[in-house]
């Protein structure tokens, strides 16, 4: 799919060379306004700019070159494509939704695999965004995503021993096909957490139909979520002192809660 063709001069803050390039780039959690000058000057310059649908259409408007729209069904032949075309000194971005730090190990790693100038521009994580809206500090915190193929058993054990010390917030990504928010608290249900265990859960962060609200564990067993979403466990920071107002999250004052 051609999105337009101009006349592509670097932009002043993009080092762009003759030789081919592929920057992994960060388009932040779906809001375009999220979007880093870094990225979207990327974008702009370069000549393939490859993604998922999803993620294409935050940044549909920028894209001079040819976009490539990827799935899972067809992601092996454009990331060749995108190769062969850095190979012949063209420049390429793929695009990933947030940060490609926070959850896209595997994904880099493919990449970095079949192509040889391989940069990474970060981008805003909606771990970051849900961090925000909760008050939480992610030094204070534990992140743990669920976002890749293959066995899950370490992180599932990482999980259940983090929420049983209670030590700090456990931030939590789902594996959406198979490990989202209502088998995450059956697991830990089921090994000895307490269902009343205070959860907090946020979906599609930045975009339309966003949603975010505390609840108990086991309110999670019959709730349904969409791939795009977050569960923080509560640890040493208190989620009960985090209420829901007018659609956002809000700290309560400390005489609020007496």
């Amino acid at each position: 799919m051609v999105i337009g063709n101009g006349d592509r001069q670097p932009k002043e803050g993009v080092e762009m060379t003759d030789v081919g390039e592929v920057w992994i780039v960060g388009i932040g959690p779906g809001d375009p306004e999220y979007l880093t000058v870094k990225a979207m000057k990327l974008i702009e310059e370069a000549d393939y700019v490859a993604g998922f649908k999803q993620a294409l259409k935050v940044v549909e408007n920028m894209i001079k070159g040819k976009a490539l729209v990827m799935d899972y069904a067809n992601e092996d032949e454009v990331l060749n494509f995108i190769a062969s075309q850095e190979r012949a000194g063209k420049k390429c971005v793929i695009c990933c939704y947030g940060d490609p730090n926070f959850s896209d190990k595997q994904f880099v790693e493919k990449i970095k695999s079949m192509c040889k100038n391989v940069k990474v521009v970060p981008g805003i994580s909606s771990v970051q965004v849900a961090c925000a809206e909760a008050g939480l500090a992610m030094e204070e915190s534990l992140f743990i995503t669920f976002h890749k193929s293959g066995s899950i058993d370490e992180e599932k054990e990482e999980l259940l021993r983090a929420v049983k010390e209670g030590r700090r917030s456990v931030i939590v990504l789902p594996r959406p096909w198979d490990f989202m928010p209502k088998d995450i608290a059956r697991f830990l249900i089921d090994n000895g957490v307490s269902k009343d265990l205070e959860v907090m859960v946020f979906e599609n962060l930045t975009l339309r139909g966003e949603r975010a609200y505390v609840c108990k564990l086991s309110d999670l067993l019959s709730a349904e979520h969409g791939d795009l979403s977050i569960v923080i466990l509560r640890g040493a920071s208190r989620l009960n002192d985090v209420v829901l107002l007018n659609g956002s999250l809000r700290t309560r004052h400390a005489n609020e809660m007496s």
